[in-house]
């Protein structure tokens, strides 16, 4: 009994790597899209689901993270990118989300927290999917929020740096969390976090090129890449988004060098 569950225990720790690979290139480093924003209705950039996901194919994503509901309708598109399901959610999901995420062949979960938030309830669903996560081997992205995404104010890099280390502390195998400069402060929160971390675009900016030299910025501090959502998915060539993005976290380009790729030559 006990050679028996020590060899089931190595193979579910092959198969959470394996995903994890399939997440991350490489290099270590990935290019990831946020398309999860319809959970409450439709939302501009994801009209059309599989055309949407066919350009961060194109443009050269890593993986995607998304509701299952759009998982169910792309998957034919998705090529070789890996899948993340989102699985925010009004009450408590660690009882079915990642089961229903594996019998669905994904390649992670992810789960938003607020940490600093007086009514925060996600923290105990977390620790409870992470340890469900383990039993069957499914990587956990954490998503940790100090208080809320409107308390701009709470987004210090001290606040940043600690819902980072709650999140891996919960038993996330990473994290996505707000990027907060400058480069050299930041990197209290990458030297911080065993785990790799990856930064949010947020709001959307007006200039490409200022959503391009946050994702430097963050590389430069540390951060072992991106997961952008609306600021690749409003872009008017998505495509190029993802492929300027990509030669900033795995081409090492800086900005100028990357932004040529938004408008390549014909």
């Amino acid at each position: 009994m006990v050679r028996t569950e020590v060899a089931r225990g190595t193979q579910v720790q092959h198969w959470a790597k394996r995903r994890m690979n399939h997440l991350f290139a490489a290099d270590g480093k990935a290019v990831m899209v946020a398309m999860d924003h319809s959970r409450m209705g439709g939302t501009r950039g994801l009209e059309n689901v599989r055309q949407a996901v066919a350009n961060m194919v194109a443009g050269g994503v890593d993986s995607i993270m998304t509701t299952i509901g759009m998982a169910k309708e792309i998957g034919d598109v998705l090529g070789n990118a890996g899948l993340i399901i989102a699985l925010d959610s009004e009450g408590p999901i660690a009882d079915y989300g990642a089961d229903q995420a594996l019998r669905f062949g994904a390649d992670a979960v992810e789960l938003k927290v607020f940490p600093g938030n007086p009514t925060e309830t996600k923290l105990a669903d977390l620790r409870r999917l992470a340890a469900r996560c383990d039993e069957i081997g499914m990587p956990l992205l954490a998503e940790p929020i100090p208080v809320s995404f409107q308390d701009a104010a709470a987004h210090t890099v001290e606040n940043v740096a600690k819902g980072a280390r709650i999140g891996a502390e919960a038993g996330a195998d990473f994290v996505k969390v707000h990027y907060v400069g400058p480069v050299e402060e930041y990197r209290k929160v990458t030297a911080e976090c065993y785990v790799p971390v990856l930064i949010l675009g947020g709001t959307p900016k007006e200039d490409a090129r200022e959503a391009l030299q946050m994702a430097a910025d963050a590389v430069a501090a540390g951060a072992r890449g991106v997961v952008y959502g609306r600021n690749v998915i409003l872009h008017p060539r998505p495509d190029r988004m993802v492929a300027a993005l990509a030669e900033i976290v795995h081409g090492g380009a800086n900005v100028d060098q990357a932004a040529k790729e938004l408008n390549p030559p014909r």
